[in-house]
């Protein structure tokens, strides 16, 4: 079996990877910092089983070209963990001039999903986002998919959390008659390096907080369980916290807005030039 996990070189990224490793025969690592990636993966067992895929989810351009990568070596993957993702200044810009939380938390493995469905298909694939419980912040989306005009970084961070879960249930709409299943989760509050390029005010957040924070071995371990979890014990487009069914707001369990916010994001790809349906 083949798995494909975003951000596995560091937090709860990392623990999954280790703890994972021993149950799949490929597994295909898209990185950001190809170096570093190199260094962590030496200390692995079986780490010939590794393949590092350079890719940035923040530039659209870099994840489609990540994406034809792997298809180059495989035509199946039978696991998807959406895991990368982080919180940054409101209103930062990427390259392509989109918002660098939208782009990393959502529209990056949005693209690769889709770029990825005929493998994802072939291996009748879960698809695990890591979403978080400040999904509640979100009380309201205002149409403003892209954050083009949220500056609040911890609202930004919210609405995008929300988006993971939104994403998994359309997911779920539209291709379980293939047999691929998604799921979204909530990691707990872990103590990693998240948030180090935001805000001065959140980063005071943050640390307020960081003595109730839980490890990233812990954090890892609902992500884990959905992983080796056989899916008829699972609830497909289900949220997920402390390894069981959790029901997450009103707005998140919308149809509508999850639909909503897949239309939009084919559309910003279609204006990127990177996908033609």
């Amino acid at each position: 079996m083949n798995l494909l996990l975003t951000g596995s070189t560091s937090g709860i990224g990392w623990e999954t990877l280790k703890a994972l490793l021993p149950h799949f025969d490929q597994l295909f690592l898209p990185v950001r910092n190809l170096e570093k990636a190199q260094k962590m993966i030496q200390s692995l067992p079986e780490r010939q089983k590794i393949q590092l895929i350079p890719m940035d989810l923040s530039s659209m351009h870099s994840v489609k070209k990540g994406a034809q990568l792997i298809l180059k070596s495989t035509d199946q993957i039978d696991l998807l963990i959406n895991n990368a993702g982080g919180m940054y200044p409101g209103g930062k810009l990427t390259e392509e001039k989109l918002d660098l939380t939208f782009t990393t938390n959502h529209l990056g493995h949005f693209l690769l999903t889709l770029e990825l469905l005929p493998a994802l298909k072939k291996g009748q694939a879960k698809i695990i986002n890591v979403s978080s419980e400040a999904h509640r912040i979100a009380t309201s989306l205002n149409e403003d998919w892209g954050l083009r005009k949220a500056g609040n970084t911890i609202n930004a961070y919210g609405k995008v959390k929300l988006y993971n879960i939104l994403f998994s249930k359309e997911l779920k709409s539209k291709f379980e008659t293939d047999g691929i299943q998604a799921y979204a989760l909530h990691p707990g509050a872990v103590k990693t390096a998240f948030g180090s390029e935001t805000s001065f005010i959140a980063k005071a957040i943050i640390r307020a907080t960081q003595l109730f924070f839980i490890s990233p071995k812990a954090g890892a371990q609902t992500s884990i369980f959905l992983a080796l979890t056989p899916k008829g014990k699972l609830k497909n487009g289900g949220y997920y916290d402390k390894k069981k069914p959790k029901n997450p707001s009103s707005i998140a369990s919308d149809p509508k807005a999850a639909t909503d916010l897949w239309n939009y994001s084919l559309d910003v790809l279609r204006e990127l030039n990177l996908i033609s349906i």
